[in-house]
């Protein structure tokens, strides 16, 4: 199917890379030379392998930004973007080289998390059973995030059956060796929808139960997995199911705990010098020595003094009554921020504004807030105020408080349905440009400006060379 010895030398490298990493560069054996069993001999050494799963979640074309930005270029939110091939104007081939990389990116993901998880099983007590538990829960969070995002792209979205039983993606549980990469046995059916958001809830579940709190650096806080990385992205992935008082009970864990907050300005998690607040949950964290590369960052396709790949003025061009003027996400994460006066007006998202090294926002805290929000208003049968007081939080925090914009009472809102639309809309706002806004249209049955909700085209195709390779991978439909 998707696995071969390449893939498997790959996820070791990265894995023996981070325990390479300090060591003498005249005395160390090469990577080649190092086995399974060196790279999870000591502490010392299972530690670096931990770290090195995070290496593959800077994987170029996925999630080290590439699918944030396919949740984006197909929304009602950019512009088509011409760098990006067929993806922003639905046209995809089933050869689609796009589709291929993302396809590919995932699963080789996928296979760092799964070889480290069979490896710390072979090589138990030979570190503290608490960091066996920790490493084993952030490789569970890794493949659920993985597998959230894998099957969003290629699958259409959970409530599209009733039962979630139309086709997903294959479940690939293990990371098989080079002696077992071409059996038979590898060649997976696709999984159902159901299933693999089983399979995300249990993995996510397991890394609730595994991981700390938090940890004692901020780089870490923000850059590997904790209790409320996992809480929150389940939060989300009840939100996507329908589910939504799990959803809010789940988003309510985060806020109770007291361990994140909102900054003062909603720029300040884009800043490069603070990437590492409290309100910035988990990002695939990058830095000037380790990043996508020059065409692959997020800076390089967003920024206007980049490559300027990709430009939002059709979320720039919200009606100015809804998007205020004076909203801090515009004055502030927009260039340029004033309302257009003509369409040929290109404007472009300073949340991503450097060369190589932004960090890939995965769960903010105002994400947190957003998902109660809408999970209480969708629970109730009638008009939920704590949901208004959550909105108003998040609202309040980018507009100025001046008698034009007041916060949100009970009475504006005649209908619950109003109450779940402004919610919505104000995830648009917020939550812009990380790879939301695509799937937020779809999970509620929502059609796109350039595309309806159900259409064949609407998700990636299986790549051809997948589909050819493996008899049992079946292809989307209309490809």
């Amino acid at each position: 199917m998707f696995h071969n010895t390449k893939l498997r030398q790959a996820a070791l490298g990265a894995l023996i890379l981070a325990s390479a990493a300090s060591c003498d560069v005249l005395t160390q054996d090469p990577p080649t030379a190092l086995t399974d069993t060196d790279a999870f001999a000591n502490p010392d050494r299972i530690a670096k392998s931990a770290v090195g799963m995070y290496d593959q979640l800077q994987n170029a074309e996925f999630l080290g930004g590439r699918a944030l930005i396919y949740g984006d270029v197909r929304s009602d939110d950019t512009n088509p973007a011409g760098f990006f091939g067929t993806v922003s104007t639905f046209n995809q081939q089933p050869n689609d080289g796009i589709a291929q990389n993302a396809w590919t990116g995932g699963y080789r993901t996928l296979y760092g998390a799964n070889y480290f998880l069979q490896q710390i099983v072979k090589n138990t007590g030979k570190t503290t059973p608490a960091l066996e538990a920790q490493y084993t829960a952030e490789a569970k969070f890794i493949r659920g995030l993985v597998y959230f995002n894998l099957v969003n792209l290629f699958a259409q979205p959970y409530v599209f059956t009733a039962d979630a039983s139309h086709p997903g993606v294959p479940l690939q549980l293990t990371a098989p060796d080079a002696s077992t990469a071409f059996d038979a046995s590898q060649n997976l059916a696709r999984s159902t929808v159901k299933q693999v958001y089983t399979q995300i809830e249990q993995d996510l579940n397991d890394a609730i139960a595994g991981l700390p709190e938090t940890y004692t650096t901020a780089f870490d806080k923000t850059g590997r997995a904790t209790k409320d990385a996992a809480r929150t992205l389940l939060s989300r992935v009840y939100l996507y199911k329908g589910q939504y008082a799990e959803a809010a009970a789940m988003a309510n864990t985060v806020i109770t705990g007291a361990r994140h907050t909102l900054n003062a300005s909603p720029a300040t998690p884009f800043n490069a010098i603070s990437y590492q607040t409290s309100e910035s949950i988990f990002s695939v964290a990058m830095n000037s020595a380790d990043n996508p590369n020059t065409n692959n960052a997020l800076g390089q396709h967003y920024a206007r003094l980049r490559r300027a790949d990709i430009s939002v003025t059709p979320y720039a061009r919200i009606d100015s009554t809804q998007f205020r003027s004076k909203d801090r996400r515009r004055t502030l994460l927009l260039d340029p921020p004033a309302f257009p006066a003509t369409a040929a007006v290109n404007v472009f998202t300073l949340k991503y504004n450097n060369a190589s090294f932004d960090y890939v926002p995965i769960t903010r805290y105002s994400e947190v807030l957003l998902n109660r929000a809408e999970g209480l208003a969708q629970a109730d049968a009638g008009i939920n105020t704590d949901a208004i007081a959550l909105l108003n939080t998040v609202r309040r925090r980018s507009l100025p408080l001046i008698p034009a914009y007041p916060s949100f009472t009970i009475a504006n809102f005649l209908t619950k349905q109003a109450l779940v639309d402004a919610i919505l809309f104000e995830r648009r706002l917020e939550l812009a440009f990380e790879g939301h806004r695509y799937y937020d249209l779809m999970r509620n049955k929502r059609n796109s400006s350039r595309i309806n909700y159900g259409d064949d085209k609407a998700i990636f195709p299986i790549p051809l060379v997948d589909t050819q390779q493996n008899p049992n991978l079946a292809q989307n439909k209309g490809y």
